[in-house]
């Protein structure tokens, strides 16, 4: 490998009744207990209740329902069944303080996008089925868990190398052939679409288009910083392959190079993802 070329990487080894879900919550009230507030508006004059659903789907059990006007306290969103109503057409479900959810599609909350926390075991939206640049990146990336180590410096567009010393905590990877974050990244991305990538997981977050991580999808790059979620203390990534799950390496215990399930609410998990093959 390169040593101009490995001299990088990570810093440390370190998201008629109509049918509801709900629950919203302002931004800068994210982390207060009483959550944030929506007001439900399904049109008419009065218009007909919203059904609050067992779960984000209308095919679900209703579990009670709100009056068109009604303000519910929203604790927590999700993705659900696309539903359209009032504000157009939305995944996004809103799980209510008191309990079940209601579509985003029917409650005004100030805002088009999320408004609230992630709910706990939130699935991410697939948008349509991927590519075949994108499903070959993904398949690059994982025939090669399992194979080799973590190696800090290791891995480039062409496979894996040999590292450098040495990792944050001290550890010489010269003598150890294998991938780290970004090394893995750079050979799913030359492999799967001839798509040359920078080699650092800091550098990498400027390679392509940048979109909201609430709008994740199969193929988009992943990014980890410290608490702060500052670009410059980006210390990891990882390819996102869809149904909740990312493949990435890591110094961990079992298999460094894996697939994993994944939440975007992981602490330090960037508020973009990375999208550089559509």
């Amino acid at each position: 490998m390169n040593l101009l070329t490995t001299t990088r990487r990570r810093v440390a080894t370190a998201a008629v009744t109509v049918a509801l879900v709900g629950v919203s919550v302002a931004g800068a009230l994210a982390a207060q207990a009483s959550g944030a507030t929506g007001v439900v508006n399904t049109k008419g004059d009065p218009g007909p209740a919203l059904t609050v659903r067992q779960k984000p789907t209308a095919a679900s059990a209703a579990i009670g329902s709100r009056a068109d006007g009604a303000r519910v306290t929203i604790t927590c969103q999700t993705y659900g069944q696309s539903v359209t109503g009032t504000y157009g057409t939305s995944t996004v479900w809103d799980r209510l303080k008191s309990g079940g959810y209601v579509s985003d599609a029917y409650v005004r909350t100030g805002s088009d996008g999320l408004v609230a926390p992630l709910c706990a075991g939130t699935p991410t939206p697939e948008q349509g089925t991927p590519s075949a640049r994108v499903k070959a990146v993904i398949a690059a990336a994982t025939s090669m868990t399992g194979r080799y180590p973590y190696s800090w410096g290791g891995g480039n567009a062409y496979g894996p190398t040999k590292g450098i010393c040495c990792s944050p905590s001290g550890i010489d990877d010269r003598n150890t052939v294998g991938f780290d974050c970004s090394g893995l990244m750079e050979y799913a991305f030359h492999q799967g679409a001839r798509v040359r990538l920078s080699s650092t997981s800091r550098s990498q977050y400027a390679d392509g288009p940048r979109v909201p991580t609430s709008r994740l999808r199969a193929g988009d790059m992943v990014f980890w910083s410290d608490s702060t979620k500052s670009a410059s203390r980006i210390h990891h990534v990882a390819l996102y392959v869809g149904d909740g799950k990312v493949v990435e390496a890591d110094r961990v215990s079992g298999p460094d190079i894996r697939v994993r399930a994944f939440s975007t609410s992981e602490t330090g998990v960037m508020p973009y993802v990375v999208r550089p093959v559509s």
